[in-house]
């Protein structure tokens, strides 16, 4: 039943735009990234720290809020980007899996029916022999 809800041919049109879509989600993951490990070597050095204290309190807290914001980026879109590629290669391997599973089913059926006609061809020739 699975396997005709999945070659309805819609879905291999879907599969080139998906597949589309999937590069561009992560290049965008990619950037974002980038982007949040600029900004938390920017934030966290020690030089913009010792000017901040040098300034005043509200300009340090006003640094640190940049940090966790630019930390708490990094860490969303690094993990977004590991469950983006792990969600990818299980729909792969799980794809892999039903083909797999398919030929095998296909080859079962073609072991069992050569087994039946060789015991068909073996059963008519010792009736021949006889």
């Amino acid at each position: 039943r699975w396997q005709k809800i999945f070659m309805f041919p819609l879905w291999s049109k879907m599969a080139v735009f998906w597949n589309k879509m999937f590069l561009t989600i992560i290049v965008l993951l990619i950037v974002l990234f980038l982007d949040a490990f600029r900004e938390v070597r920017k934030y966290s050095s020690v030089h913009v720290s010792e000017k901040a204290t040098n300034v005043n309190s509200s300009a340090f807290d006003h640094i640190q809020m940049k940090l966790f914001r630019s930390q708490r980026n990094l860490y969303i879109s690094g993990f977004s980007l590991f469950l983006w590629l792990v969600l990818r290669r299980t729909v792969t391997l799980l794809t892999q899996l039903a083909k797999e599973m398919a030929s095998h089913a296909a080859l079962e059926t073609q072991v069992n029916d050569a087994t039946e006609a060789a015991k068909k061809y073996m059963a008519e020739n010792e009736r021949l022999q006889e």
